[in-house]
């Protein structure tokens, strides 16, 4: 007989032992979730061995939850899926909330408010710039990378309007420069103070992203980052 429930936990079989507050996967026998799996939700309880069977808070529930972070991170990071089951600000297609707490180990136990429709929107594409280029509103939603360039590159952004977001990858060990249009401004990450107006952002280690999203009209906050970037001197 079928079955259904109207709460926010739903309980499964484990395939094996699961640490609490991680992200699983697998209705048939739970397991813990990778970096870019869309997770049934996190384990109430940790598990031991196959067969245990443990309530999941589904990843539909109201609310608020609790997750396991993959590393250090600050109050209000964009968090997205992190390998062995924790998350993490590290962008990539699966987008899981936002940090209501920090974290500042791999480990770290901490609040997480779920972002709305968030595991279904994903990235709307990936794309690598070897030369500077203007973006359009149109690609709102995807990523940009430098990989490949042999030199700086600047990366301009459309009017700042309310509900466009972007992320960035450094991909080259060469600058890859943030531009906001016209006179518009872009939160510093590390405080999240505007920069001046005209000025990029600016990062050269591989490996280091940003997520900026506009919800205010004219500027761009930052939602998430790693590394370090700076302000146009």
């Amino acid at each position: 007989m079928s079955q259904y429930v109207e709460g926010p936990t739903r309980t499964f079989s484990c395939s094996g032992a699961i640490g609490q507050f991680l992200r699983v996967k697998t209705p048939a026998s739970l397991a813990v979730a990778g970096a870019t799996d869309v997770e049934l939700g996190t384990i109430e309880r940790a598990a031991f061995a196959a067969l245990d069977r443990r309530a999941v808070r589904l990843r539909t529930a109201d609310g608020t939850c609790k997750m396991v972070a993959a590393g250090d991170f600050v109050v209000g990071a964009t968090l997205y899926g992190a390998a062995a089951g924790k998350v993490d600000n590290v962008a990539n297609s699966n987008r899981v909330g936002i940090a209501l707490e920090a974290a500042t180990a791999d480990g770290d136990v901490i609040e997480v408010l779920r972002s709305p429709g968030a595991l279904a929107l994903g990235l709307k594409g990936v794309e690598a710039h070897t030369a500077g280029d203007t973006l359009t509103a149109a690609e709102s939603g995807s990523m940009h990378t430098n990989t490949g360039a042999g030199d700086a590159i600047a990366l301009v952004l459309p009017a700042a309007t309310v509900g466009l977001e972007f992320f960035f990858q450094v991909g080259a060990a060469q600058e890859l420069q943030i531009d906001p249009d016209g006179t518009e401004t872009i939160s510093l990450p590390s405080t999240g103070v505007a920069g001046a107006a005209g000025k990029y952002l600016v990062a050269d280690a591989i490996g280091e992203t940003v997520h900026l999203i506009c919800a205010i009209a004219g500027t761009w906050g930052c939602f998430g980052y790693t590394g370090t970037w700076t302000a146009q001197g």
